[in-house]
């Protein structure tokens, strides 16, 4: 016998094997909700970062897990941001995260533009407003 009587979504009876859900429906309302699918990837995000040994590979940041992405090392099947963590099965996610390292978003940026290095472009730290000397290259930036 059920121990709810009632479908917590709709509050239809339950019948025969239900439990909490008359329908699929009502059981997607609930699971597939905008607010279910990232709690559900967030807690999958920290379970997987910390699999990845908690912090920036590069610089040691553990602060905020917002700050923390996923870098592949080589080529990748799909992204593993929130909401693919949310909604894929685990060993697709554990397959792609064996191609990962990770960083924080500042050493993530700066690992995929490393032509963008303040240093390379000559660019006064002290100046109000900075103009940017004509470089080489630079231009497809603008």
């Amino acid at each position: 016998m059920n121990s709810l009587t009632n479908c917590i979504i709709c509050g239809t009876q339950l019948r025969g094997k239900q439990k909490q859900f008359c329908s699929t429906k009502c059981k997607n309302t609930k699971h597939q909700s905008y607010d279910a699918q990232k709690q559900r990837g967030l807690k999958r995000k920290l379970h997987f970062v910390e699999k990845l040994g908690g912090c920036c590979v590069k610089c040691g940041y553990r602060k905020n897990l917002s700050a923390l992405a996923f870098h592949h090392l080589r080529g990748k099947e799909f992204q593993l941001d929130v909401r693919a963590l949310s909604n894929r099965k685990i060993e697709p996610i554990m397959n792609e995260l064996s191609k990962c390292i990770l960083l924080c978003h500042n050493c993530h940026s700066e690992t995929h533009n490393p032509d963008l290095d303040l240093a390379k472009l000559l660019i006064e730290p002290t100046a109000l407003t900075t103009e940017l000397h004509p470089l080489s290259g630079l231009h497809n930036y603008m």
